[in-house]
């Protein structure tokens, strides 16, 4: 009876083989297949034509942080590009607080003005995007997925382009770059950084008046501080979920206990703090503090090359990783310039575009495009660029620690300003 149960099965294994190798090799399936696939082209092709008519003519007013002199030059070069070849005008809105803006869209939705917003475009990302979302102030679902250079991305091999700081995008965001927190020294007074938030507290204490970081809530300096608490946490999968007081509160206490034991130690007593990442590079340059950190890969390398910093500047990261996310542009909901914008974002994404970003002398911000996905031709120069000589290699910087969840960001913020930023 086993044996004949047996071979049951392997006639059946066998002909649903044969069946699959039928299906796949039919002509005429295959050509059905194609069939379809060109039809799928012909719609998407058709569909962007009628945007790249809608969008000619037009401005738009794109809201991105102004605070990088190599960033606002990559902005003014694309939207140059853009001008001379698919007539769109871009006005580069500098701004130092995205929140700012996103509260601007949303007075805008309260106030019933859901046409003519004054924002057409928005450099984003974490708890602005959760925001924006959870109000209803984006742009429909899935509209990335409508763009020609989408192509290049590769979704399912890299799911972090879908997700921002934990939360599904649902397509109502294009990913842009690349961004991981790192940390740089000047290697002619230092030989062996601190390379965990125990070995730093050590370096804090001992070295007095020598470590700092932006004051939150700006990014980087937030950023920094969600990076110790997910170091110290024993239970790291709890910051994925929404933050609950009643059974996260007590979660903090590693934080602020680190935090009381460095601050007297700080630079300036931790009375004062740089306003930025940039401030931060000054501070290293004047020999005020010892260590630096930003979020873009290429800092330290562009401020080398820039003279703002000396050669012996050295990049590295924390043993066990830090923190990475991806970072997009998203298109609110009452902007009546969603073709134009959508003509600008593709450009942005296009592998010229993005090669340009990622280059050290332009701002070297990495590409979200897929290397297996590009034309050859594409592909070699990638893979040919240059990387500067403080900024670390993909293989260093292959240990990422996930974004919590956007809920912890504000109560890490608000906390320590009342904590340690109310009398400053």
């Amino acid at each position: 009876m086993k044996n004949i149960k047996s071979k049951r099965n392997s006639y059946k294994l066998f002909f649903n083989f044969f069946f699959l190798i039928f299906i796949y090799c039919n002509p005429i399936f295959a050509l059905e297949n194609e069939s379809q696939s060109i039809e799928n082209n012909i719609k998407i092709n058709d569909n962007w034509k009628i945007i790249l008519n809608k969008a000619s003519g037009k401005t738009i007013f794109f809201h991105a942080w102004g605070g990088g002199k190599n960033i606002n030059s990559y902005i003014k070069w694309a939207s140059k590009e853009v001008m001379q070849r698919y007539n769109i005008k871009v006005n580069h809105v500098k701004i130092s607080d995205t929140s700012n803006v996103v509260a601007r869209i949303l007075s805008e939705k309260t106030a019933g003005k859901h046409k003519n917003g004054a924002v057409d475009l928005i450099w984003i990302n974490g708890e602005n995007f959760s925001f924006m979302q959870k109000h209803k102030l984006l742009f429909k679902d899935n509209w990335i997925m409508n763009l020609p250079e989408t192509n290049n991305m590769d979704f399912i091999s890299n799911p972090s382009l879908l997700n921002d700081f934990g939360i599904p995008t649902n397509g109502m965001e294009m990913p842009w770059g690349v961004s991981q927190l790192n940390f740089y020294y000047d290697s002619k007074y230092l030989k062996y950084p601190p390379k965990s938030a125990i070995e730093l507290k050590k370096y804090i204490i001992n070295n007095k008046g020598r470590f700092t970081f932006p004051q939150p809530p700006d990014f980087v300096g937030t950023s920094f501080l969600k990076q110790v608490l997910i170091e110290l946490i024993e239970d790291k999968s709890v910051l994925k979920s929404t933050y609950v007081k009643d059974r996260h509160e007590d979660l903090l206490t590693p934080l602020w206990t680190w935090l009381n034991d460095v601050t007297p130690f700080l630079w300036r007593k931790g009375i004062n703090y740089p306003t930025n990442y940039m401030s931060l590079t000054q501070l290293v340059a004047d020999r005020e503090i010892d260590i630096g950190m930003a979020f873009n890969i290429a800092h330290a390398s562009n401020a080398i090359s820039e003279g703002r910093l000396p050669k012996t500047i050295r990049g590295y990261i924390h043993k066990k990783g830090t923190l990475a996310n991806v970072h997009f542009l998203s298109i609110p909901y009452n902007s009546s310039k969603k073709a134009a914008s959508q003509v600008f974002i593709n450009f942005l994404i296009s592998p010229e575009a993005q090669i340009k970003k990622q280059n050290k002398d332009i701002w070297g911000d990495p590409s979200v495009l897929s290397m297996n996905k590009m034309l050859p031709e594409w592909k070699n120069k990638f893979k040919n660029l240059s990387k500067g000589i403080a900024t670390l290699s993909n293989e260093e910087l292959q240990l990422k620690l996930e974004e919590p969840h956007p809920s912890w960001v504000k109560v890490i913020e608000s906390k320590w300003i009342e904590k340690f930023g109310s009398s400053k």
